[in-house]
């Protein structure tokens, strides 16, 4: 027998010797007659059919359904569960109060917990404790699950509003670059998807920067309606770039603040000619402008190129 078996041995023999002296059934702690404190359990699974979810609490002595002394297990298992919004219109990146109610087969309601949200779209909203954030402008579907236990769903319309300006829905990717011009649900001159970026890119900024690049768009729409004109159009395709150039440069001169510190036109030019077909119409209107000799205004001149009311901008109105 090696040296590795014979202390393997001799421990075990050790350790037997050890177990029988201190009583060697395990009891010999035990204080005997003396009542176990309660135990709460709580299933880690729900079983799979139509049994609901229950909240089970057992003592060691037991306790019958009223609530003598006894032996067994009383339970309470969830009837019904109810979903409440606070409000069922709401402005993307807001908050809105969310209340969930259980109902016991005993009659008692009260908040659950372990609660698995169905939302439709999924990445319309989010839910945290009793707080609902929106996310995206949709429409969109709650329902709230416990066990196999489900809600009654709500419907949210999630809306997108900066400023007082309602924006329309982000349109289908395929439907609006399919035409040249795009998709216009709220006819105001602007393709959606690129109004949409628009507000989403200078709305923590000087108001005047919306203005300007909503002007530009309205410009770029005429290219793509009529290039053959180019240099019928060209005077207003330009007079955002040239009231841009006013409130960037010459503003203070004329008595204005100077409000723009970036270029504007170029990043919408970028963003409305974005594919082939629409930058293949821009060459087209560009190559009708060459060959010739354009006036550019005078600086005092400049600020009547700007199409919306600069009046709200002057020093005296802010």
């Amino acid at each position: 027998m090696s040296l590795r078996h014979l202390f393997y041995l001799l421990f075990s023999v050790i350790s037997l010797s050890l177990f029988t002296a201190c009583g060697g059934d395990g009891k010999s702690g035990e204080r005997q007659g003396q009542a176990e404190a309660p135990v709460v359990h709580t299933p880690l699974s729900q079983t799979v059919g139509s049994q609901a979810p229950e909240v089970n609490v057992t003592t060691a002595r037991g306790s019958d359904h009223n609530g003598s002394i006894g032996g067994g297990t009383q339970t309470a298992a969830i009837k019904s569960l109810k979903l409440e919004i606070a409000t069922t219109t709401l402005n993307k990146d807001h908050n809105t109060t969310v209340t969930l109610k259980a109902t016991y087969d005993d009659d008692t309601t009260k908040t659950p917990t372990n609660i698995e949200w169905l939302i439709t779209p999924k990445d319309a909203v989010r839910i945290k404790g009793n707080t609902l954030t929106a996310l995206k402008d949709t429409n969109v579907t709650i329902q709230a699950k416990v066990g196999n236990i489900l809600s009654n769903k709500v419907k949210l319309n999630i809306y997108w509003e900066v400023d007082g300006h309602r924006l329309p829905p982000e349109p289908d990717p395929k439907v609006n670059n399919a035409t040249l011009l795009g998709v216009d649900v709220n006819h105001n001159g602007v393709r959606d998807d690129v109004e949409r970026w628009i507000y989403d890119r200078y709305k923590n900024k000087h108001p005047i920067h919306i203005d300007i690049a909503m002007q530009a768009a309205r410009g770029y729409r005429l290219v793509l309606e009529h290039p053959e004109r180019a240099k019928e159009i060209r005077e207003k395709v330009n007079s955002a770039l040239i009231c841009e150039w006013y409130y960037q440069h010459e503003a203070e001169e004329f008595g204005d603040d100077i409000l723009v510190h970036e270029r504007i036109d170029s990043p919408v030019f970028g963003r409305y000619f974005n594919t082939k077909q629409r930058k293949d119409v821009y060459q087209q209107y560009d190559i009708l402008l060459s060959g010739d000799s354009y006036d550019i205004p005078w600086a005092d001149e400049m600020k009547k190129f700007c199409d919306f009311n600069t009046s709200k901008y002057t020093r005296s109105k802010r």
